[in-house]
């Protein structure tokens, strides 16, 4: 049999295994035949793969890597440069990548401050660049390695061991994490006792950035390293579980998973070679998905140096992120699923804008990636401020997320006391119907039909949106008329078999909306004195203009144009007096 057909078949054989046990093997341009891969890393983001490769003239195993061009199809595998390659000093399988594929970490003994160390280099274009040192407090005079950074580029996980050789492995191992600050890095210390519980090895921070695997052959298990996972909690790490439906007998170390957190990335024995494969994880070992936000902030075109990001999970009310962005003015973070976000970008310089925008992502889709180009605008008196305020589905009462908005909007307007705050509250598909047809016609236009005997003076107050009606007895019928935005009330009784009631159900909230943002400005500081509202209802065919005159307000209705679209429902101004 030719070596040709051969590998076919055995390759045939290899997928059909594969599919029954949900694995598969990446494409057979990376998994030549009679080559063997190992210790593969692929990038949060899913785009970018390394892995070891003994296609090699000295038997040594270099470092391969190859990018996604489909969505089962991967470039050919390409060597790295020789200024990182150096399998004589390299620790086997220490790398891994950042969460977008453009920084590679790796430990080597390369002239570094101990024994190994880790290093890192930027991918420009197809190439890497030449690799730096960490550097201390993260290196120290022992030794330092396999690398993992989390999604936002915060938390470096590594292991620090009492012995470590290029293929030897290591031992004495503990899992270390340090934090970024301003300056560099924090200085290391050690996770929890029930994850380092003696040789706690190759640590890898999920995207979720609260999933952590790692290896052991100290915490019990099938034998020699085993893989374990523990998660984050708000009182420490949760204790470490066995991985069993990929744990074997033989050392199980060097694995990852990208941020879809469906599949991970090993290598398995086939027939004759090591493979790299896919392995579907079982549900109650993924991690949470993520949505990944990536942005730059400028203003007119240049970067902001002075800015920092905040981002809060409004449902929990729990800050999630607080940093300065860097004088390149790029910025990075992960948002899990499961929960609704609000993302502020601010500039300690007074006479520029804010940015925000939320995230409701209690169900990430398709979509579990943004590029975000943010420019804060210089203030300027007329100019919009906010369109983030929302409202609570049929109702007008303000959502949990408004309220970051309006801690935003009294922040911004405690810093110009030169100016007012002008509220634009817009219905932009006003429906109404004879019946509540629908849960969005919340609101009531009670019309009273009276017909009075011949010479009774006919009056008719009740246009309102508040009536109450109470039954005396059988001859009479009392109304109380009452207008949210005015002080007086009116009460009426009118014989009953002369009384005719009409409702007309709509969907106009705006004035006890513009009535709720005040409401919330004035509790937070803001002078009532200082808002002006206006009220607007946009229909496609307007028979009636109401209008209510209050001193600070007014309502309006107007037709929309004709090929715009309908605006924001919410919009606030900064103004001069």
């Amino acid at each position: 049999m030719s070596r040709t057909i051969f590998t076919a078949l055995f390759l045939t054989f290899l997928i059909s295994a594969f599919a029954q046990t949900n694995v598969r093997p990446l494409p057979t341009n990376i998994n030549r035949p009679s080559l063997n891969l190992f210790a593969p890393f692929i990038s949060g983001d899913g785009e970018t793969l390394i892995y070891l490769s003994d296609y090699t003239d000295d038997g040594h195993h270099f470092m391969y890597w190859t990018t996604r061009r489909g969505v089962a199809e991967w470039t050919d595998g390409k060597e790295i440069n020789r200024l990182i390659n150096r399998p004589g000093l390299n620790f086997r399988g220490g790398y891994s990548l950042s969460f977008d594929g453009d920084l590679l970490l790796f430990t080597s003994r390369k002239s570094g401050i101990g024994g190994f160390d880790l290093w890192y280099s930027e991918r420009k274009g197809n190439d890497w660049l030449a690799p730096k040192n960490f550097g201390k407090p993260v290196n120290s005079a022992s030794n330092d390695g396999s690398p993992s950074l989390s999604a936002d580029g915060e938390y470096l996980y590594f292991m620090r061991c009492e012995t470590m050789s290029e293929y030897g492995g290591a031992t004495g191992c503990r899992l270390m994490v340090t934090r970024r600050n301003h300056r560099g890095w924090d200085e290391p210390v050690p996770l929890p006792d029930n994850i380092n519980t003696g040789n706690s090895q190759s640590p890898r921070i999920l995207a979720d950035d609260q999933t952590l695997i790692f290896s052991s052959d100290a915490m019990g298990g099938k034998g020699n390293l085993d893989l374990f996972m523990t998660r984050k909690t708000d009182t420490g790490w949760s204790d470490p579980v066995p991985l069993d439906f990929i744990n074997t007998e033989f050392h199980n170390a060097f694995i990852s998973i990208p941020a879809k957190g469906r599949y991970l990335y090993q290598s398995v024995k086939g027939r004759r070679d090591f493979q790299l494969v896919e392995t579907l994880i079982p549900e109650e070992f993924r991690p949470r998905r993520v949505m990944r936000i990536k942005g730059a902030v400028t203003h007119n075109k240049y970067p902001v140096e002075d800015a920092k990001y905040v981002v809060f999970d409004v449902e929990n009310r729990k800050r999630l992120y607080q940093h300065d962005i860097p004088p390149s003015g790029e910025f990075s973070f992960v948002l899990p699923e499961g929960s609704n976000y609000d993302l502020a970008i601010t500039s300690s310089d007074p006479s520029l804008l804010y940015f925000a925008k939320p995230y409701l992502l209690t169900n990430i889709g398709r979509r579990d990636k943004e590029q975000l180009r943010v420019e804060l605008k210089s203030l300027s008196p007329g100019e919009l401020v906010s369109s983030s305020i929302h409202f609570v589905p049929f109702k007008s009462t303000l959502d949990n997320a408004s309220d970051f908005e309006i801690r935003r909007l009294t922040r911004l307007a405690g810093e110009h006391n030169d100016m007012n705050i002008r509220i634009e509250v817009m219905q932009t598909a006003y429906r109404e119907d004879s019946v509540f047809s629908d849960p969005d016609l919340t609101e009531i236009i009670t019309d009273t039909l009276w017909t009075p005997p011949a010479d009774t003076l006919l009056m008719n107050p009740l246009d309102s949106d508040t009536l109450r009606m109470s039954f005396f007895n059988a001859d009479s019928v009392f109304f109380t008329h009452a207008d949210s935005l005015l002080s007086d009330s009116l009460s009426l009784a009118y014989p009953a078999n002369y009384v005719t009631i009409r409702h007309t159900f709509h969907n106009d909230r705006t004035v006890r909306q513009a009535k709720s943002i005040i409401e919330a400005l004035t509790e937070k500081g803001i002078a009532e004195s200082r808002i002006t509202w206006k009220a607007v209802i946009r229909r496609e065919e307007l028979t009636k203009t109401p209008m209510l005159n209050t001193g600070a307000g007014e309502m309006t209705g107007e037709d929309p144009p004709a090929d715009e679209d309908p605006p924001e429902q919410v919009r606030v101004y900064l103004e001069r007096p």
